[in-house]
């Protein structure tokens, strides 16, 4: 299954653009929970809705990457049946993660794609019930990047805190690692946090800045993200969280880079 998942998101981000904001036959979401408990008593899901473009039906399929945590994956990669998506219309799966996978208090990076190449949109809502009714919660989207890429504005102190998330959705080669060089800056650039994230196969992972040796002083950092092979497939992002309300604010990576090998 490894092999085939390869092949097919491989043509897909072949064929996309490097800021990965046009129609494409497929999309990511870099991060998505699954009923998985926070702080101050959130508890996080993601719902996820693909849009078809297209006036023809099409078949999509939704492909779940694994958060890989110090002792390796938190569970496989796992695929979907396909599913039919009529013209113009749209598939929404509240859930994801545990509705469609059965994987509860479990974080993880998902990939959708058409099975024929039809154009879709991707879109997600990662949230949480709020304590006095209703609910809060944030847009998960991905943008591709690669080589370098940075992220603005994050703060790390008595506020807020601050996570940074790499996704990759392509296994490295055989008994090579990739590896993800970070840095995190102040505002003046004077460095206060660096350290690397290695990947010896696809999925996600995430690091709160204290990985990176920042204190709890940082008002207003960004962050450098550097990878080992500037060719490869990754996302990255960083979400800024209110300490005290639970609140969060994603920031996707964005590269310089002006095209995709």
């Amino acid at each position: 299954m490894r092999k085939m998942l390869f092949l097919a998101l491989t043509a897909i981000f072949a064929a996309l653009p490097a800021a990965a904001q046009f129609v494409a036959p497929g999309g990511t979401v870099p991060a998505v929970s699954g009923s998985v408990n926070g702080e101050n008593g959130t508890v996080w899901r993601s719902d996820v809705s693909v849009l078809n473009v297209g006036s023809a039906a099409t078949s999509v399929v939704f492909v779940l990457f694994p958060e890989i945590r110090n002792n390796g994956p938190v569970f496989d990669v796992q695929q979907s049946e396909p599913m039919v998506i009529e013209g113009n219309s749209q598939l929404t799966v509240a859930n994801v993660v545990t509705s469609m996978f059965g994987e509860r208090g479990k974080n993880g990076a998902l990939s959708v794609f058409s099975t024929d190449g039809a154009p879709l949109v991707v879109a997600s809502r990662t949230y949480t019930p709020g304590p006095s009714g209703g609910s809060f919660g944030l847009s998960v989207y991905g943008a591709l990047v690669a080589d370098t890429a940075w992220i603005a504005n994050v703060e790390q102190d008595g506020f807020f805190r601050t996570n940074v998330g790499v996704f990759t959705p392509i296994d490295p080669a055989e008994g090579q690692a990739l590896i993800f060089g970070v840095s995190v800056f102040d505002a003046d650039g004077v460095e206060v946090g660096s350290g690397s994230v290695a990947f010896e196969e696809a999925g996600l992972q995430q690091k709160n800045l204290d990985f990176f040796g920042v204190d709890d002083a940082l008002l207003d950092g960004w962050v450098e993200i550097r990878c080992s092979d500037p060719t490869a497939i990754w996302y990255a992002y960083a979400t800024v969280i209110d300490n005290v309300t639970g609140d969060s604010v994603y920031r996707a990576a964005i590269t310089q880079q002006a095209s995709i090998p």
